[in-house]
């Protein structure tokens, strides 16, 4: 059964997360740090981390994990951070090995192309998905959800972001995603502070606990973990935003981007808890905005219009990351702007076919791959380069993280 927040309580929090939402979105649009160089850097990966992931995480890891759901999502945060230490070195110290093309900058360059590939793949899956789930949520909210006005709305989208990324390149999608990134952190927050008065206001009158499954922890349980590396992939797009920020801009904008993502989580995965009730639709992506709805008046169309906003900032996090991967790969024969056309025509035709939605675990496995490979580079720089900060430890871990992904790119299980 779930708590209930008596009516007081309920309006009470709707007017507050109201005024937290309005009062960050002023902050996000007015202050010199939210118009900052380094923010909009953080924007790429954090858009595209804060993806589809936010909507199912929670009750995803609320059946399989049981009460032990914040020490998963903290594992799992972690996790992707230690990932995230393979992408820094790899964007200070393999960057200009491929520049100077020395030492093993051939071989690597190989895996790299092959990384390239593998991500590019998933990266076409996930702005279809994406754009797709968006079109799907928003059709349905005004009952209006069919297969083909789905498409249609999503190949819309497509085109919008294909046009918007040819006239006015990179840091016009950047435009479009700062927008989409303001807008979901402010509900974000909101959504947070009304939360945790709902969960404070149960704590106090006694009704903080939920029964949740019992956890059975195994290798079964790491498995099922590691098939929820969408979750907070994203991060990796920092690797391509080219020449126009700086490797320490990247590697710190990157860094950020990935505190701020696991904060977000580690938060608002216990504290939408007690809320949580019948896990029965835990799979659909609406069981999120059920639970959400039960803290304050308006919060479950709010975190909605989030979802909208948010499946459209991670759609095109993923194209500026494709457009930065195509220009790489081609040493600049296709230019960004044009990668960014190359990747909404290709998603374009995903959409108009049935294998979206099917393929979707296999752009989850192609990101652990991804990274796998990342790792064997990093590990291969390590060695190389002395000077590295805590280059043992690196040698030690790198190794060990590429092992892990590669497990997970073979044998992951999908949550239930």
């Amino acid at each position: 059964m779930t708590p209930a927040i008596p009516p007081s309580v309920f309006m009470f929090n709707g007017i507050l997360s109201l005024g937290v939402m309005m009062l960050s979105l002023a902050v996000f649009r007015r202050t010199p740090l939210a118009r900052s160089r380094l923010w909009t850097i953080v924007i790429t990966p954090l858009a595209s981390i804060i993806g589809s992931g936010f909507l199912v995480v929670a009750p995803l890891l609320y059946l399989n994990f049981g009460r032990l759901h914040t020490l998963a999502m903290a594992a799992l945060a972690l996790f992707a951070l230690a990932v995230g230490t393979v992408m820094a070195v790899n964007i200070r110290y393999f960057e200009p090995t491929l520049a100077r093309n020395n030492g093993s900058a051939g071989v690597l360059l190989q895996v790299e192309r092959a990384a390239k590939l593998v991500l590019g793949l998933a990266y076409t899956i996930s702005v279809a998905f994406y754009l797709s789930l968006l079109s799907s949520f928003a059709l349905e909210l005004v009952g209006l959800r069919t297969t083909l006005s789905t498409r249609l709305l999503t190949t819309v989208l497509l085109l919008i972001i294909a046009l918007r990324g040819t006239r006015r390149g990179l840091h016009g999608l950047e435009d479009l995603e700062r927008v989409a990134v303001n807008v979901k952190l402010a509900i974000i927050l909101g959504l947070l502070i009304a939360l945790a008065v709902g969960y404070g206001y149960l704590q106090v009158n006694g009704g903080a606990r939920v029964a949740l499954p019992e956890p059975e922890l195994g290798v079964d349980s790491l498995l099922t973990l590691g098939g929820m590396l969408l979750v907070v992939q994203g991060f990796e797009t920092a690797r391509y935003l080219g020449k126009d920020y700086s490797s320490e801009e990247r590697v710190r904008g990157q860094f950020i981007a990935q505190i701020i993502a696991a904060v977000i989580y580690i938060l608002f995965v216990p504290l939408a808890a007690p809320l949580a009730g019948d896990l029965s639709r835990a799979a659909d992506e609406t069981a999120i905005i059920q639970i959400v709805g039960r803290a304050a008046f308006g919060l479950g169309p709010t975190l909605a219009l989030a979802a909208v906003f948010s499946q459209f900032g991670a759609a095109v996090a993923d194209t500026i990351g494709t457009g930065g991967i195509i220009a790489e790969a081609t040493r600049g024969r296709v230019t960004r702007r044009q990668g960014y056309v190359i990747i909404s025509l290709l998603a374009l035709a995903l959409t108009w076919t049935r294998g979206v939605f099917a393929v979707l675990t296999l752009a989850s496995r192609a990101f652990a791959l991804y990274y796998a490979l990342q790792a064997v580079i990093a590990t291969v720089i390590a060695v190389e380069h002395r000077e590295i900060p805590w280059r043992r430890l690196r040698l030690i871990a790198f190794p060990l993280l590429a092992a892990a992904l590669l497990v997970i790119t073979f044998l992951a299980q999908p949550a239930h």
